[in-house]
């Protein structure tokens, strides 16, 4: 078994085709200009890595199921399974079109069977397990977590200790992710991964790849590829180093200019007083999407007390009511080398704008509240003295969401984290729940709030 290289000239012409953005017209009508994921779609069908329906449809909103995903990953690495690799799962057709590569990738263990022995070729496959097939499959670099990894993927729906947690860090470090539409509080391991999403996944790999090759070869021959790996280092080379950009700066601040790649952009300063913070970050053209966090510092590095920015539009927004301390705040957008603009001011609160101001919850006095345009979250805390189930209701619009976020003095061990309006078995501890807005053009936002 051989995987086919792409000569360092060729890896250059495709790390071009790759990084072009926005020139591309509409090949398929239900992916068009301007959908999020056009760049990926359109750039993959010119490799040949994936294909349209016979109707002329893309169906960007189809999910992937597991055989399709490994045969994508063969393409774009130009990759042909060996013939002797057959007959390897039980439910894997002998002559299928899929058996060959679903054969040489658990040869190679790139891919495993479940349990019973079996593949499942036909079933969905999720976020985090093309994540697994992708890392694999690009031989990219995937370390067990040290407890100071795991603070950074900071998704409330992910548990600490599941399997799949150091694939999903290192699809970050490696620049598989952040894509547009999943920069949320929760990213949905288990969500079956759809054929847009899919393709936003490889098409970032595939640069990663492709960049690393070309960069390879150039130090293996520098007298006939100096000038190649010159370019595809000024192009595109620095859009795969995912060391942040590390900015100490003092509040308030304000920054503009590009990403470099999708290298995250991390701004340290200290508060000397409490302080609400407004911040924001808008991309100059719109396309894309763009993340904003600010993290309270503790001597241990990032604390529990942490904020998502507002996503909306090609921008991001907070207003956090913080204490005197340090902090960071990290921005990325989702397109490499977006132009970028952030601003930061102090305001004054409406009195319930963070951790510091939040209300207490007192289980069975239900609370209510009012979100204007400029109010992003409400805050409220609670504390369970002994393991205790219970459910945290909410009554809100559906454009609205929450987060609960556990303390340094709960026990996360095995923890997936409680959700809003589930019934759930809470350790002992500290709570504190983020109320958050739906779109500004939907004015006022009403909800109430009853931990039962």
């Amino acid at each position: 078994m051989r995987l086919t290289r792409v000569s360092c000239l060729s890896g250059v012409l495709l790390l071009s085709m790759l990084s072009a953005g926005g020139a591309l017209a509409a090949v398929f009508p239900d992916v068009p200009d301007g959908h999020v994921y056009q760049g990926p779609i359109e750039r993959l069908v010119g490799l040949k890595v994936i294909n349209g329906n016979p109707d002329g449809r893309f169906n960007p909103e189809r999910s992937v199921n597991r055989a399709e995903m490994l045969t994508m990953l063969y393409r774009a690495l130009n990759r042909t399974p060996a013939a002797v690799s057959a007959k390897c799962f039980p439910d894997v057709m002998t002559g299928s079109w899929y058996e060959l590569v679903v054969c040489d990738a658990a040869a190679h263990h790139f891919v495993d069977g479940y349990s019973d022995g079996t593949f499942r070729p036909q079933k969905e496959v999720n976020r985090v397990e093309a994540l697994k097939m992708i890392t694999n499959m690009f031989s990219m670099p995937v370390a067990e977590l040290t407890a100071g990894d795991r603070t950074i993927v900071k998704f409330v729906d992910v548990s600490v200790s599941a399997w799949y947690t150091k694939y999903l860090y290192a699809s970050f470090t490696n620049g598989i992710l952040p894509i547009a539409g999943q920069g949320g509080p929760r990213f949905y391991p288990d969500a079956p991964l759809l054929r847009g999403e899919a393709a936003a996944y490889i098409d970032n790999a595939l640069q990663v790849h492709l960049v690393k090759q070309s960069s390879s070869e150039a130090q293996s021959s520098p007298a006939s590829t100096a000038a190649v790996a010159s370019a595809a280092s000024s192009s595109a080379t620095s859009v795969y180093v995912y060391e942040p950009v590390i900015k100490e700066v003092d509040f308030p601040f304000s920054d503009s200019g590009n990403f470099d790649g999708k290298r995250n952009i991390t701004y340290r300063f200290a508060l000397k007083a409490a302080t609400v913070v407004d911040a924001s970050v808008s991309l100059g053209d719109k396309s894309g999407s763009v993340t904003c966090r600010i993290f309270k510092l503790s001597d241990q590095g990032l604390s529990a007390e942490y904020y998502l920015g507002f996503q909306y539009k090609g921008a991001c927004s907070m207003r956090v009511a913080l204490s005197a301390g340090s902090y960071q705040m990290d921005v990325q957008p989702s397109i490499p080398g977006s132009a970028f603009n952030v601003f930061t001011k102090s305001v004054t609160s409406d009195g319930n704008d963070g951790f510091r101001e939040a209300k207490v919850l007192i289980k069975g006095i239900p609370r209510s509240g009012i979100m204007t345009i400029d109010n992003y979250a409400d805050w409220y805390t609670f504390t369970v003295a002994a393991q205790t189930l219970m459910t945290l209701e909410l009554s809100m619009s559906a454009r609205m969401d929450a987060i609960i976020y556990p303390m340094e003095n709960v026990d996360l061990f095995g923890f997936t984290g409680p959700e809003i309006n589930q019934s759930y078995n809470y350790p002992p501890g500290t709570y504190y729940v983020g109320v958050r807005r739906g779109d500004p053009e939907f004015g006022k936002e009403t909800y109430s709030i009853l931990l039962k």
